[in-house]
């Protein structure tokens, strides 16, 4: 009778487990680049060889390397938004929360996502905190960092101002752009050194405006005869320069004046627009900055 019973038992119990390591193979199988395992509850044998432990081994694959585990995130140490596997200095250390762990003392990709959030089926946390983040929901993902960053350390810095309250110039503020201080009473824009490609020194922080800009239009580009005349005129005009750069080509100076009011003499055609709303060299008002190139338009 006993046998018979365990015999039951068994043939009841089969087909849930049959159907149960049949959904595993096919989950496991489902599985593409394009598949987004997280908040789903399933998949868990990507990760894991085996079911894990509670409080105990977790038998995670690739010996639970997360930049591994990860893979999916295209982890390489250029390109990620924050390196794994250093070692936080005893400053940063003494700033890390403690409910963000580090593995063997190295940050980690657990040191910041808490990865069995993920593991659950959980509709409501994947909109609320789609990233796994620990402490989240964040205002925004700054304030995530500067939960071990210290945030006075990363303010941005603003090249555009560069007197000092006195009214001096402040040398380090050039370097920004240049190579070495210019002289700001003699120097011409064809004598100014540049660390580099203007563009790409402005759309460090001007991303934004790096494409089609203005008006949705490409402007860096080699102006024809027609526009460098109507430039010259307007240069002759206004009293303003409207400098090329040194392949001759728009560039993002040509119509915004980079310096502070001040740091170049007031009376010098290349002061025009310094300090003025978004920096024109030309008032936007009736179109101006656009009139000095394009005056047939309008």
């Amino acid at each position: 009778m006993k046998k018979l019973a365990i015999s039951i038992i068994f043939l009841l119990i089969l087909p849930s487990v049959l159907f149960s390591a049949k959904e595993n193979i096919k989950n496991s199988a489902a599985v593409s680049k394009n598949t987004d395992i997280h908040y789903t509850g399933k998949y868990c044998s990507e990760c894991h060889e085996k079911t894990p432990v509670k409080g105990g081994n977790k038998f995670l694959k690739s010996g639970g390397d997360f930049t591994q585990l990860c893979k999916c995130h295209g982890y390489t140490p250029g390109a990620y938004i924050h390196p794994a596997g250093v070692v936080p200095s005893e400053e940063k250390r003494k700033k890390i929360p403690e409910d963000f762990p580090l593995k063997d003392g190295r940050i980690s990709c657990s040191t910041c996502h808490d990865i069995y959030l993920q593991c659950r089926k959980n509709p409501r946390l994947k909109v609320l905190n789609k990233r796994f983040l620990r402490g989240a929901p964040y205002v925004s993902r700054t304030t995530l960092c500067f939960r071990c960053h210290d945030e006075k350390k990363y303010r941005m810095l603003d090249p555009h101002n560069q007197l000092t309250e006195k009214g001096a110039i402040i040398v380090d503020k050039c370097l920004y752009c240049h190579v070495k201080k210019p002289d700001e009473k003699t120097a011409t824009f064809k004598e100014v050194r540049l660390i580099g490609n203007l563009e790409a020194l402005c759309f460090r922080c001007h991303f934004k405006q790096s494409r089609f800009h203005p008006i949705n239009a490409n402007h860096l580009v080699k102006p024809s005869p027609a526009i460098i005349k109507n430039m010259k005129d307007a240069e002759q005009k206004f009293g303003i320069i409207l400098p090329l750069n040194y392949e001759g080509k728009i560039t993002c100076p040509t119509c915004h004046n980079p310096h502070e009011r001040g740091v170049i003499p007031w009376d010098k055609p290349s002061a025009k627009g310094a300090s003025e709303k978004y920096r024109l060299r030309l008032s936007e008002l009736n179109l101006q900055i656009c009139i000095a190139c394009h005056k047939d338009k309008f």
